[in-house]
């Protein structure tokens, strides 16, 4: 998707223009003449000609052929503005009031109308609800937050935010890290153009290298995760900050855009299988763009050279905690270290206290830069002598060169200006936030690229419905899961007849239209050991009834497949039984997801800490569960647009193997057949 006439017009009007800066129409044409635009600028104002400007009194008095227009008026005027800009021919119209969806029943039927009146003339709407955009190389800036009126250093990085208000912050954090913009767009409440639509457009523009996505919510996640794929193949990065990974906080991104989304855990999945870092504040996410603008995407460990002892253990900590795998060096790396260490040995984080001196500095840094396990260098300065910083930034710059792996410097307490200029001069990255450092070394250590290969799929949206327990467990078993044998029955006898060929003791299920979870309405008997609690667990079920042999397991699990509007489909896996959702604690991948990448996660998680544990004596429990998480991804791909959730619980794990016990699929109701059949 190319939006030219929306990013490089050679065109803008303001659409209720003002000669007063402290109004929005004021800033909006304030900041479009500062910021250098070479094209034509045309102002509709009820106010006294602007000098200048091509000003009218209506938009129908403009010419035709507008490339790009901002409205600066009131919501309930908005549907007439882009009505006639659109007639108009203009390209693309931003709207930047507030007074839409996010404000309830009336503003979301504006919102609604202004979206099908673009469609109908084939002109893109930016937003209701957002701050416009910035091309920097251009350059053309047409907003009214503070960052646009900015002038902000040309370069690659593209940001797509569907917050506005950020954008300052943005802005001068990019060009604090010495990096550049390419792009900005406030993408707002998307009436038409979303997010996704912005990134397509990043993918193909030259100009753009990186892309930070801020998000409240994505409306296709199987769509992310073919542009996360495309923007690989050319050569980009894409990095993200989700806003609304709490409870709280997704309800403040919902009240701001009315944007329902999914879970936290459900975005970190599917980011994760996107191959996109995410940070989890503003100044990582600008680091981590930046990092990345400087020196690409990269490989290996980390490691530490600090000016303290216990600095450099807590760096070790904090890396930990957020997956950085600390580098180990080669016995030529530690062979070099160790002809300069004084008293003790030099590991991975580095005390240099242990060299005594700065006077080796230089070949240390080359050493450790060149060791083939380390990836990126972080330069911990929790203090440092004036006297030694030059030091430094020249050892530092030279094994940056030399290696063309990054080092970064961290400095807590902060650098005062002529050591920060040191170090900038050798071409290096100072940070004073820990948190924010940390976060880029992830970003850039991160493998790019979707773990695996995308279905081409359309979720359906019909109504969903499940199937009955047995056709469940049937379905499941023509993918690979191994399950229980179940017998539906519609009497006693009928009942009594299949336990006595399964072979007592039995359980007796009621199967009872719309009922999910059978142990919460007393459907359940278990245990049953003869014909008579047969007959009388039937009794108390009134009418059908599922009979299934008694299965003991060591371990309860549950897996399972929910679909989500926004993110698309999920693979869950996790502790299971009766109390699965109090335990709440899953390993979530974005399907598809590999083998490995199931694997990796699911031994992160308590089920698979446990099955993987020294205390589990059944060895093939594990390939077990994978073989099933697997299977079940098949089915749900298979079938992907006629399922929207499958719940195995429990999936007992024991000396009879990894069953699956009870399960419920739901279908989209006109599927139900096609999912038994098919």
């Amino acid at each position: 998707m190319v939006l030219d006439r929306l990013f490089r017009p050679r065109s803008v009007a303001v659409i209720g223009a003002s000669a007063d800066p402290s109004r929005i129409g004021g800033m909006v044409l304030a900041n479009l003449r500062a910021s250098g635009f070479e094209g034509d600028i045309f102002a509709v104002t009820r106010g006294a000609p602007i000098e200048g400007v091509h000003c009218a009194a209506r938009i129908d008095e403009l010419p035709s052929g507008i490339d790009l227009a901002f409205l600066a008026v009131p919501a309930e005027a908005a549907p007439d503005a882009v009505r006639a800009c659109a007639a108009a021919g203009m390209g693309a119209v931003i709207v930047g009031s507030a007074g839409y969806a996010e404000s309830g029943e009336a503003g979301a039927a504006r919102q609604a109308e202004i979206a099908a009146i673009g469609r109908a003339y084939g002109t893109r709407i930016v937003g209701p609800n957002c701050n416009g955009i910035y091309n920097a190389r251009l350059p053309v800036s047409v907003g009214f937050n503070v960052g646009h009126a900015l002038p902000i250093t040309p370069g690659d990085v593209a940001i797509l935010s569907h917050s506005g208000a950020l954008f300052d912050v943005f802005a001068r954090r990019l060009m604090d890290f010495g990096a550049g913009l390419s792009l900005f767009v406030s993408a707002g409440n998307e009436a038409d153009l979303d997010v996704l639509d912005y990134l397509e457009h990043c993918i193909a523009d030259e100009a753009t290298q990186v892309i930070a996505l801020v998000l409240d919510g994505i409306a296709d996640g199987r769509r992310l995760r073919r542009l996360a794929r495309a923007a690989d193949a050319a050569g980009k990065s894409i990095v993200a900050l989700k806003v609304g990974l709490s409870e709280r906080g997704e309800a403040a991104a919902i009240a701001h855009s009315s944007r329902m989304t999914s879970g936290g855990r459900a975005y970190r999945a599917l980011l994760e299988a996107c191959g996109i870092p995410l940070a989890s504040t503003v100044e990582g996410l600008i680091a981590s763009a930046a990092l990345v603008s400087r020196h690409g995407r990269g490989a290996g460990g980390a490691a530490v050279l600090s000016t303290s002892g216990a600095g450099g253990a807590l760096m070790a900590d904090l890396a930990a905690a957020r997956g950085i795998v600390m580098a180990d060096f080669t016995s030529e790396t530690q062979a070099v270290l160790d002809r300069h260490t004084r008293f003790s040995r030099a590991v991975n984080p580095i005390d240099v206290g242990v060299f005594g001196s700065f006077v080796a500095i230089g070949e240390i840094a080359h050493a450790v830069a060149a060791d083939p396990s380390v990836g990126i260098v972080v330069g911990f300065l929790p203090t440092l002598a004036p006297v030694s910083r030059g030091e430094l930034a020249k050892a530092y710059g030279a094994a940056q060169r030399a290696s063309g792996k990054p080092h970064l410097i961290l400095a807590p307490a902060g650098l005062d200006k002529a050591g920060r200029a040191a170090f900038e001069a050798e071409g290096l990255m100072c940070f004073a936030e820990t948190d924010c450092c940390l976060e880029a070394v992830v970003a850039f250590l991160s493998p790019s690229g979707s773990v695996a290969d995308e279905v081409e799929a359309t979720l359906g949206s019909l109504k969903p419905g499940p199937l009955g327990e047995a056709e469940s467990l049937a379905l499941l078993a023509r993918f690979g899961v191994p399950v229980v044998t179940a017998v539906v029955c519609d009497n006693a006898d009928a009942a009594v007849k299949a336990a006595n060929e399964i072979g007592y003791p039995v359980v007796v299920k009621g199967v009872v239209e719309g009922v999910a979870h059978k142990s919460d309405a007393g459907l359940v008997h278990l245990n049953l050991g003869d014909a008579d609690a047969v007959r009388t667990a039937c009794a108390a079920v009134d009418g059908r009834a599922l009979v299934q042999p008694m299965l003991r397991g060591e371990l309860e699990a549950i897996v399972g497949v929910t679909v989500s509007p926004d993110v698309g489909p999920l693979l869950i896996a996790g502790l299971g039984g009766v109390h699965a959702e109090t335990i709440d604690d899953y390993a979530i991948w974005s399907i598809p997801a590999s083998s490995a990448e199931i694997e990796r996660k699911l031994a992160l998680s308590t089920l698979g800490r446990i099955v993987r544990g020294p205390r589990w004596r059944l060895s093939s429990s594990w390939r077990e569960l994978i073989d099933i998480l697997l299977a079940v991804q098949r089915l749900a791909l298979a079938r992907d647009g006629a399922i929207t959730a499958v719940d195995i619980n429990p999936l007992l794990l024991g000396a009879q193997g990894t069953v699956a016990v009870d399960a419920l699929i739901v279908g989209t109701e006109r599927q139900t057949e096609h999912l038994i059949q098919a």
